[in-house]
């Protein structure tokens, strides 16, 4: 393959350069038993508007939340769920902490360091079990281990590069033989300016491959910086006052991610139809659509979180130096949305 390929430009970028916002466009509803749900559903007048800031524009990222509102299920449980496209200047946390939305969906770390600085949020439930910011290399030379990263060049964010050097020394990796640039495209990988970039697996792993160019994907997770990714966020005060209608919002979401996970492909065009920006790239969007399946499903029920892992999240970031003060997991997060929604289940039947 030529080296020096035409820069490829990631669906973030184009998405930026549209305009965000994703535009409706108008299809019917998806197939399956949307059209039986519909008939049960509530009138709008009786419906309750939840406000739900997104982390990022609409792509197939989100694909759960529109089979939800394609499906009915939202209606079902009396909601009319008003999705607010995100974007690169747009952080969810600061959006629901102040009360301009009554959910959101934030980076876990991101939303971690807003509670740290005082945000009144609390996290409930996660869209990605793992996150899928991983080091992305070319098979030529490949970074497959720790120790694969001793004399590379890398293109990483200065937030990653705080996580990534403690795991690199304890790893017994010399971090003056590891040389850092900015991410900027990943045009500096395919064209071998750089022998890693840290991008996201469902996301700029997915373009390049579509664009031919074979890549090597190892997740942060498996290099031992873990997270959750795309936790849900509210205040704890619209918690205390709404669990009822909390409750009713995440069954229907997880039906709509239970559905979503089931018809990746129907997502994706979904996603390029009715939600995303006008010119967004229909095989990058199935591309995701299909990558992310692994990373939401959990047989213990999707969405859910654990204290545990939560707490093991926060202590790296207070090992990278990435948080203001220490935090509790029982202090930032809970589990009592999630385990009513199900109540003792791990599926919700659509």
């Amino acid at each position: 393959m030529n080296n020096e390929l035409s820069t490829p430009i990631t669906r973030r970028q184009a998405l930026k350069a549209a305009g965000g916002a994703g535009a409706m466009l108008g299809i019917g509803a998806l197939a399956g038993p949307a059209s039986a749900i519909a008939k049960s559903a509530r009138p709008a007048s009786a419906l309750t508007k939840v406000t739900d800031q997104l982390g990022w524009e609409k792509t197939s990222q989100w694909a759960g939340f529109y089979a939800a509102i394609e499906n009915g299920y939202y209606k079902k449980m009396g909601i009319d769920e008003d999705l607010i496209a995100g974007g690169p200047d747009i952080v969810a946390s600061d959006v629901v902490g102040a009360g301009h939305a009554m959910v959101g969906e934030d980076d876990n770390q991101t939303a971690l360091q807003a509670i740290a600085k005082g945000e009144p949020n609390i996290i409930y439930g996660t869209l990605y079990q793992r996150s899928p910011y991983s080091i992305i290399s070319l098979p030529s030379d490949p970074i497959k281990t720790l120790k694969d990263f001793a004399g590379k060049t890398i293109a990483i964010s200065p937030a990653t590069e705080a996580y990534l050097n403690p795991v690199l020394t304890k790893a017994g990796v010399s971090l003056s033989s590891v040389k850092y640039v900015p991410a900027d495209n990943v045009a500096q990988l395919a064209n071998k300016e750089v022998q890693g970039y840290f991008g996201f697996s469902t996301n700029e792993a997915i373009e390049l491959k579509n664009q031919g160019v074979p890549v090597v994907v190892v997740s942060n997770w498996d290099l031992g910086m873990k997270s959750y990714g795309n936790v849900l966020i509210t205040t704890k005060s619209f918690l205390e006052k709404n669990k009822p209608l909390l409750v009713n919002y995440l069954k229907a979401t997880i039906m709509g991610w239970e559905y979503a996970i089931k018809h990746p492909q129907e997502m994706g065009e979904l996603t390029v139809k009715k939600f995303a920006a006008p010119g967004d790239n229909l095989k990058d969007e199935v591309g995701q659509a299909i990558a992310q399946v692994s990373l939401i499903k959990n047989p213990s029920g999707i969405m859910k979180i654990t204290y545990p892992n939560m707490q093991q999240v926060i202590d790296q970031m207070v090992t990278a130096k990435a948080l203001t003060k220490p935090l509790k997991a029982q202090d930032v997060m809970t589990t009592e949305i999630l385990d009513a929604a199900y109540g003792g289940k791990t599926y919700l039947p659509l």
